[in-house]
């Protein structure tokens, strides 16, 4: 009977343990909004702004990971809302409707390129572990990777990151991240996810993921330890293709000067195509490091005989204007389009585009012509083809550029403005520059704000008052606070705000 008995608790203790897991894993939060787009259009998978059908989901800021100093700082549920995932309704006249936190926990990585996907009916991040070490610090320099359903009824836990800094990708069918020299794969679908992680590819040199993209590049030596080159790799929806092999130049095995080392540059996932630096393994004095541009199509082969050569040195700053046209090198403050050569080429192509007020430039969108992009936290506009063009200032808002990629949805730039920290927005199209008729774009709060009005106590502290949306009191001044702020973020801006209104009425 004792043995029984010993058995029974061991078995409750096992389901118990087993329901806390599945609890954890499952957290039940909405339901926020509808499931009704999940198989709408995605736009901008892979940043901080996502679309989807009518819904827009976007980070609500950038938060510290220092300020998560117990784990119920990051609890889903109990997170707070500055780096939660946000979820707002898009009105026809693209003005956000209702608004609510879809997955209430921080989205974090330190990740270059970093961001968060929707496919279908699941969201994609990344969040600080809430696990602690033997001292009870949080181990938050750790990340985990999460699904949540689109209306938040629902996060399952997808894999567990050593830093902060891995890079990664979601795929529609796979979290693919690269650690320790190999990049690896934990697989999913709608309904289940793989256990553990699958190793892809071990030994790997160096790895390229692209911002808003898929597709990852990686280089790998040759297996052939007489050789000296390596060999460049992609990985497309979890599975991996060789690009080049030892036998992609069918001299090589005859000279050095046809065994190249490789290191990727960039990929252009509008052009599909890769840009990468080519250095030559001879001995002689003739030894090169040239830039060159390959267009793939779908299955990613590779024909030596259609690679493009750009330049007859290492580019690494570089943004691709057409294959068949060039690149423009944005390492110094005038602009440089390096033209395509003829492989034998030893002297570059090169033609002088627009000049900048100093390098740095963050591009935010371009066109055929025309170029957005950010420096020194201000957004400016220039024809960058026109080595005479004068830079426009597009808004005096601050944005902050220290963090990830900034986006264009439609008309609407998206960034974190660099006061509170939290996401933005301002429509392009709101800035006019006409003769007497200067207008700057401005932003305002994802979120939106709340009403409300702000008075001082006896301790000269500002008191905000949250009132009704249509309050209108005669001899009433009425402020517009950030409806999704913690209350620190909030006090600190009402008092900003209130200052702001002090020193105006002194002036009348």
């Amino acid at each position: 009977m004792k043995k029984f008995y010993k058995i029974l608790v061991f078995c409750l203790v096992i389901c118990m343990a087993v329901g806390v897991f599945a609890a954890c894993n499952s957290s039940k939060y909405g339901p926020i909004g509808t499931t009704e787009y999940k198989d709408s259009e995605v736009v901008n998978n892979g940043g901080l702004v996502i679309q989807q059908g009518g819904y827009l989901y976007y980070v609500n800021g950038m938060d510290a990971i220092a300020n998560i100093t117990k784990p119920q700082d990051n609890y889903f549920g109990k997170a707070s809302v500055k780096g939660s995932i946000m979820k707002s309704e898009i009105n026809e006249d693209g003005s956000l409707g209702k608004t609510d936190v879809v997955v209430p926990k921080m989205f974090y990585t330190s990740a270059t390129n970093g961001g968060f996907y929707i496919y279908g009916e699941w969201i994609y991040y990344l969040s600080p572990s809430t696990k602690t070490d033997n001292q009870s610090n949080v181990l938050t320099s750790q990340l985990v990777a999460f699904r949540t359903k689109i209306d938040g009824t629902k996060t399952q836990e997808i894999a567990s990151l050593s830093s902060n800094t891995i890079q990664y990708v979601f795929t529609e069918n796979a979290f693919i991240y690269y650690n320790e020299n190999t990049l690896n794969k934990v697989g999913y679908d709608d309904s289940k996810i793989d256990k553990k992680p699958t190793a892809l590819a071990e030994d790997v040199s160096s790895v390229l993921f692209t911002a808003k993209s898929t597709t990852v590049f990686f280089v790998k030596s040759s297996e052939d330890k007489s050789r000296r080159n390596n060999n460049i790799y992609v990985c497309e929806n979890g599975e991996v293709k060789e690009v080049t092999t030892d036998t992609t130049y069918p001299d090589s095995a005859n000279t050095l000067r046809q065994q190249f080392t490789y290191a990727l540059v960039s990929y252009d996932v509008k052009e599909n195509v890769l840009f990468y630096t080519k250095a030559m393994n001879a001995n002689d004095a003739s030894k090169t490091t040239a830039t060159y541009g390959y267009k793939f199509g779908d299955d990613f082969s590779f024909d030596a005989e259609k690679e493009k050569k750009y330049s007859v040195s290492a580019l690494s700053n570089i943004v691709n204007l057409g294959f068949d046209k060039g690149v423009m090198d944005m390492s110094a403050a005038t602009l440089t389009l390096y033209k395509p050569l003829a492989e034998t080429a030893n002297v570059n192509d090169t033609q002088k585009l627009a000049t900048l007020s100093a390098t740095g430039a963050k591009i935010v969108k371009m066109d055929d012509t025309v170029m957005y992009f950010v420096l020194s936290n201000a957004l400016y506009k220039i024809n960058y083809t026109d080595k005479d063009a004068i830079v426009d200032k597009v808004s005096e808002e601050a944005i902050n550029t220290s963090w990830l990629t900034i986006s264009v949805i439609g008309d609407y730039l998206y960034y974190i403005e660099n006061t509170y920290s939290y996401m933005n927005r301002l429509n392009l199209s709101d800035f006019v520059k006409e003769p007497n008729n200067l207008k700057y774009a401005e932003g305002e709060t994802v979120s939106g704000t709340r009403k409300a009005t702000l008075s001082k106590d006896d301790e000269d502290k500002v008191v905000i008052k949250y009132v009704d949306d249509d309050a209108n009191e005669a001899d009433v001044e009425y402020f517009q606070i950030p409806k999704f702020m913690t209350e620190a973020d909030a006090q600190t801006y009402a008092e900003a705000l209130y200052a702001e209104w002090e020193a105006e009425n002194k002036k009348k």
